[in-house]
């Protein structure tokens, strides 16, 4: 046999021995199917409470943002100013969540009003606190003093109370973990700004000046 021919053979031979011992060191053994992880998601699991919860939380937040907004900019007592200040910085945050949460389990999100437009009243259900109808929530931006302090602690207490109650019905009956978490929060932190502003309700406004 040709020497040449005789040395290409035996190189073919010996590139075909590598390349089948190479898969066989690179072969792996199938992957069982992975045990689902639970994650703190949004997306976990649902029920007609959690969206019932997210949808009535967030027309409460959007009324809460533009009351706290008009107390910012309009209240004369401090306690009241500094109360709208803190009630304001906690909305977007949560409207943030919750809106996410309804888009990822594809649900209707609460309409945003634009601009200075006064938000849609919610939906509280029976058994829920009746909210104030709109007329009044535009009365307000009439007012000024301490008659505006007095009428925005007025309107802002069913809210917080609008929202104890949505974030009570959560826990009741509620499924999706975050979901009952952020309840937990809402309810513990509304208690104590209904608190403060019962007893703002009560008390002499002290002006800012």
């Amino acid at each position: 046999m040709n020497p040449l021919r005789t040395l290409a053979v035996a190189a073919a031979v010996l590139a075909a021995g590598v390349a089948l011992g190479g898969c066989a060191t690179t072969r792996t053994p199938p992957v069982a199917p992975a045990a689902p992880v639970v994650q703190a998601s949004p997306t976990a699991q649902f029920n007609n409470t959690d969206i019932m919860f997210a949808q009535q939380l967030i027309a409460l937040r959007q009324q809460a943002l533009w009351l706290a907004q008009q107390g910012v900019e309009r209240a004369q007592a401090v306690g009241v100013k500094q109360l709208a200040t803190q009630i304001e910085a906690e909305q977007e945050p949560q409207l943030q969540q919750l809106t996410t949460w309804l888009t990822q389990w594809g649900v209707p999100v609460p309409a945003m009003p634009s601009g200075t437009a006064l938000p849609p009243l919610p939906s509280m259900g029976p058994g829920m606190p009746s909210m104030p109808p709109a007329q009044e929530l535009n009365e307000l931006q009439s007012l000024s003093g301490e008659e505006f302090d007095q009428r925005f602690v007025e309107l802002m207490i069913p809210n917080h109370e609008g929202a104890v109650a949505s974030a009570t019905a959560e826990l009741a009956n509620g499924v999706n973990p975050s979901a009952r978490q952020l309840a937990e929060q809402v309810k513990t932190s509304q208690t104590a700004e209904l608190a403060q502003l019962r007893q703002l309700l009560e008390a002499t406004p002290s002006p800012t000046e």
